[in-house]
């Protein structure tokens, strides 16, 4: 689902996207056929994986997505002949890759996990900015998170265990519930490949206060209506962030031990371990805890919408952008800011040449500009970019998130160029791949009357005269 999620986001900017899969991916996740991608079935033992697909696609790729816990660089290595990049799907940091990319989409999750896993120039994407999250998720994190506290009765609770959920635990949870002894509408979700499906419809058939969805596509709208889930430890704990959905946790494999971990000491879900009979006595505690405790709810609520904003597949998808030309040869590209360009970026904010056309020409001190940034980094309306011309840093390009109009989001742009990095065309490449990275989105600029390199810059970059100092570029 997370290579899906992906695929559609590089859509929406005219990629062509493909599959190639196990014959078993396609029964367990139907929406891969509904999808209209390509898709490729791939026959055969392992080593013939790297053969099948470049037979199949003789022209090659731009970019390969390698999503498999059992894959390593091995096979990335054999795949290099037709795939121009190689980009790595990843979450336990535990096996070599040989990509120029890898996103790890982990609370918490630190460069130095892969410092010996990858090739010393490989791009790290790391944490949870970088979950890849359907866009419904992020259409729904308007929720009142507030709302949790004062939502009147019925209490309504999540059972979410993955699409398979091989060891039953669902009907554990269910077990739990009617424990409990708490009053509650539980909605259960199960996916196709749940191995237990016929007899999990024949014990909630009938039962009240239960209501069985099986492999609904409106599982962001149940999640946000419930006041409490239990899910795994897996991706769709990014999911249930978003919408500040707190949590009962289970760990259900090995590589969910550390997003549990995390989550726990956030304070956005209560993990319960054990098995068996006594798992359904533990879940049963919590959920009667929780279920009278409307204050830790809200609060769990808020640590979990803080962790995970829904806009990973955004952040990816410049990542993948190509190159823009630049007049010397060198080319350029945007990387979202980093904790690292703070200093770089309070340097820029003091030259007396660029703070002469800002609309604030006071230089900010040092505490001043770390609170700003902080507040930047943190915001879910504004995106720094960082701007690399010849693989050096160069500039910063900033959106600021105004309103979202009619149909589209509106953003200001604003774009500072180091001196020396002027005149070899920079800027208005900048500009041309964040209008790729954001076709659909409005852009707005302010500039000063007599800031004239800068209005010719946006002019030939196609923004037009709006009203008084603002230029106006329309979607793509």
């Amino acid at each position: 689902m997370r290579c899906l999620t992906l695929a559609d986001a590089l859509s929406t900017i005219g990629w062509d996207c493909a599959f190639a899969l196990r014959s078993e991916s396609r029964e367990v996740v139907p929406a891969l056929d509904q999808s209209g991608h390509e898709l490729l079935t791939l026959e055969g033992g392992n080593g013939d994986e790297a053969a099948a697909m470049s037979s199949h696609w003789q022209a090659g790729v731009e970019w390969l997505v390698v999503d498999h816990y059992r894959r390593d660089r091995r096979f990335e290595a054999a795949c290099r002949p037709w795939a121009r990049n190689i980009m790595v799907l990843d979450d336990l940091a535990d096996r070599p890759h040989d990509c120029d990319l890898l996103l790890d989409q982990t609370l918490g999750r630190g460069a130095e996990d892969y410092t010996a896993l990858v090739p010393s120039d490989c791009r790290l994407l790391l944490g949870t900015r970088y979950a890849l999250l359907r866009p419904e998720f992020r259409a729904m994190r308007q929720r009142d998170t507030a709302a949790a506290q004062t939502r009147q009765a019925p209490f309504r609770l999540l059972i979410t265990l993955g699409g398979t959920d091989p060891e039953n635990m669902t009907e554990i949870c269910i077990d739990a519930v009617q424990r409990c002894g708490a009053q509650m509408q539980v909605d259960v979700i199960a996916g196709y490949g749940f191995a237990a499906l016929t007899r999990l419809r024949g014990r909630l058939e009938g039962l009240s206060g239960f209501q069985l969805h099986v492999a609904p596509d409106n599982i962001g709208a149940l999640m946000s209506a419930a006041d409490l889930a239990i899910g795994a430890a897996g991706t769709t704990s990014w999911e249930r962030c978003c919408l500040g959905l707190p949590t009962v946790m289970l760990v259900l494999a090995d590589n969910q031990l550390e997003n549990a971990r995390q989550l726990s000491i956030s304070g956005a879900a209560a993990v319960v371990e054990g098995d068996g009979n006594d798992m359904a006595d533990a879940i049963a505690a919590v959920l009667r805890d929780l279920h009278g405790d409307r204050d830790r709810l809200h609060e769990m609520s808020k640590r979990a919408a803080a962790i995970c904003d829904g806009q990973g597949s955004l952040r990816a998808r410049l990542a993948l952008l190509p190159d823009q030309a630049t007049k010397d040869g060198l080319g350029m590209h945007l990387r979202l800011a980093e904790a690292r360009d703070e200093a770089i970026l309070l340097h820029w904010q003091r030259q007396p040449s660029i703070r002469a056309l800002a609309r604030n020409p006071a230089i900010p001190t040092e505490a001043e500009h770390r609170i700003w940034f902080a507040g930047r980094m943190r915001s879910e309306s504004s995106f720094i970019t960082m701007i690399e011309h010849g693989r050096k840093v160069a500039g910063m390009l900033r959106l600021d998130r105004l309103h979202v109009g009619d149909q589209n989001e509106v953003f200001e742009v604003s774009i500072v160029v180091d001196e020396e990095h002027r005149g070899a065309g920079v800027g208005l490449a900048a500009l041309r791949q964040i209008r790729a990275w954001m076709p659909t989105a409005e852009f707005r600029a302010e500039t000063l009357p007599n800031n004239d390199p800068s209005i010719a810059l946006f002019r030939t970059a196609g923004y037009r005269a709006l009203k008084g100092n603002l230029l106006h570029s329309t979607a793509a």
